[in-house]
């Protein structure tokens, strides 16, 4: 006949560092209930005073329980509160004997998520699957176990897995209406998508960049000077642990038509030896750089692992979209026009829209030709520069640069160092993927995510503002729209790759170098 056990004197927890440092605690046991569970979590800037993120247990606090010999959805919930540990055997959302027995054996898994305490737990097949996706940090540990004399006894080694970084930024008037997100290139979101019968963890993993969810956290006992904030949390690079690199942080605030924020750390060496249990306190907002005109939109674009955010607007442009359907007013999300490989249009300044041009910059007498492109020889199309075939280069000159370096492109000379021009495979990825309908009134593309609805999600328009070629011409604004990537076209070199649309077609492409066409950012 089976018995239901219950489960006294099991967790005392503690916590320790990815570098495996066991934090000395006081164990002490209250009628076999463990009080003494203590998480420490502290966090070391390396210039300036420490954020303690949680110092323990606090109430409402649970801890999911997974036997090896008890099949899903059947698991044991720990819940923290005043008295300390109560168990509550439970059988998917509700309360169920586990069906153990005198002499069972076998191995459990405890799971921790701060900001899951409200989780369900059913059965995925074999394995125990979480009805909520929790993108941050979590505590686990492992312990065998024996029913004997009807107990189940033993004391969980909680751990926060290797490479999960933590960041608190103070906010005393945190909500968790309100929608925040941190960004940062070198670091990726995980979330726990089950745990199989051995006890193993499989994870959700986004692309490396995409954006940490803020959880709202009030800690129940403050630290003088402390407030309540939130908390993000992803996984560091392997290339950037222990090493000093260059971070970029972006700051989301209110949704993607909110606030955007932008702060860099450069040659900082933030993690070096850093325990995963430490957050690094941020700089208040005041500290942080607004981002007021180009700013990076999340159209959820994976693209070989990384998460590409799109600008806003093209180089050059004065608004992301029209304040009217007038010319005038369309004019205004147009922007330059770049001849690929350079970082400055030919025309000067209040020309870019005249229908036939006279008023060139010095060295750009021919306009949009040959004659005034820097990589070629003279008026000739035989290139100096980004050429793969002998026939094509200058003398029989050939290299092995099929994308822009850095120098020679228009969106990293003319933004900020974290923004660049989008490669032939991030445009090909955007039309593929993304959904993209002509706007009549305001004349080019709205592209967004698919399933999205165009200004309610995240949305970029790109304006048909045409092109400058033939010398003095701008041809087909309102019609048609050109936008270089960094990508040489290798199958004629005096070409480089594009995305070129008309009212009807929506495609990449290819076209001469000299020619002036759009350019729209991307940043990681």
């Amino acid at each position: 006949m089976k018995k239901t056990w219950i489960f006294l004197a099991v967790m005392a927890i503690v916590l320790v560092s990815c570098n495996k440092e066991t934090i000395d605690n006081t164990q002490e046991e209250i009628e076999k209930v463990s009080t003494e569970i203590v998480f420490n979590l502290t966090a070391n800037h390396p210039d300036a005073a420490t954020k303690a993120v949680k110092t323990g247990w606090e109430a409402g606090d649970v801890i999911f329980v997974f036997l090896n010999k008890v099949a899903a959805p059947k698991y044991l919930k720990m819940s923290y509160g005043v008295s300390g540990w109560t168990f509550t055997q439970m059988n998917g959302a509700s309360e169920g004997s586990l069906g153990l027995l005198e002499g069972d054996e076998g191995s459990m898994r405890a799971i921790y998520m701060p900001f899951a305490n409200d989780a369900t737990v059913s059965a995925d097949g074999t394995n125990f699957k979480f009805n909520k996706k929790n993108y941050s940090y979590y505590l686990t540990g492992t312990l065998n176990y024996t029913v004997v004399g009807g107990e189940v006894s033993g004391a969980f080694n909680m751990q926060i897995p290797d490479g999960y970084v933590q960041f608190f930024l103070d906010d005393a008037s945190a909500t968790p209406e309100t929608a925040i997100q941190l960004r940062e290139p070198h670091l990726t979101p995980q979330a726990i998508n089950y745990i199989a019968a051995n006890g193993a963890i499989d994870h959700t993993t986004l692309a490396s960049g995409a954006p940490m969810t803020g959880y709202v956290y009030d800690k129940a006992v403050k630290e003088p000077g402390e407030s309540k904030g939130y908390l993000f949390s992803g996984l560091l690079a392997a290339a950037a642990r222990n090493t000093s690199t260059d971070y970029h942080f972006t700051l989301v605030s209110g949704g993607w038509q909110g606030s955007y924020y932008y702060k860099e750390f450069a040659d900082r060496t933030w993690y070096r030896g850093a325990s995963s249990y430490r957050a690094l306190k941020m700089p208040a907002l005041g500290d942080w750089t607004p981002i007021t005109d180009y700013k990076p939109i999340d159209l959820g674009t994976d693209v070989l692992g990384k998460r590409i955010y799109w600008c806003s607007r093209n180089i050059g442009a004065s608004a992301d979209v029209p304040a009217g359907s007038t010319l005038a007013e369309r004019q205004t999300t147009w922007g330059d026009y770049f001849s690929w490989g350079e970082t400055a249009p030919y025309y000067t300044i209040g020309h870019a829209y005249d229908k036939t041009c006279s008023n060139w910059t010095t060295g750009k007498d021919a306009g949009y030709a040959w004659g005034s492109y820097v990589y070629s020889n003279e008026s000739t199309e035989e290139l100096t520069k980004y050429c793969n075939k002998t026939s094509n280069g200058y003398n029989s000159y050939t290299d092995e640069l099929t994308e822009l370096v850095p120098a020679d492109d228009a969106a990293a000379a003319n933004l900020a160092g974290i923004w660049r021009m989008p490669t032939n495979t991030e445009w090909t990825y955007l039309k593929n993927n993304l959904t993209s309908q002509w706007d009549p009134t305001n004349k080019g593309y709205v592209v967004y995510e698919t399933g999205g609805v165009a200004w309610t999600t995240p949305t970029i328009f790109l304006p048909a503002a045409g092109v400058r070629f033939s010398g003095d011409r701008l041809i087909n604004e309102s019609e048609n729209g050109y936008y270089w990537s960094s990508s040489l076209y290798t199958g004629l070199p005096t070409n480089a790759d594009n995305l070129q649309f008309t009212s009807t077609t929506f495609n990449t492409g290819n076209m001469t170098r000299y020619w002036g066409s759009s350019v729209r950012a991307v940043t990681e």
